[in-house]
């Protein structure tokens, strides 16, 4: 079994719940190199700002 860096733990951790829980199972599944796991973190940080930005903008 492979571990992740402390890092990149850490930032996986700060994903939203439903986001958290894919990515652990896929991570469970599917050897990912560190420089891959933080490119994938980056675009879901990215995406899950997008969608909190247009939920508040709907909201308001």
């Amino acid at each position: 079994m492979r571990s992740i860096s402390p890092g990149l733990f850490a930032r996986l951790m700060k994903l939203p719940d439903s986001t958290r829980a894919d990515l652990l199972e896929f991570l469970g599944e599917t050897p990912v190199a560190d420089a891959q796991l933080a490119s994938m973190l980056d675009s879901m940080a990215v995406r899950t700002l997008s969608e909190r930005r247009q939920f508040t903008l709907e909201t308001r």
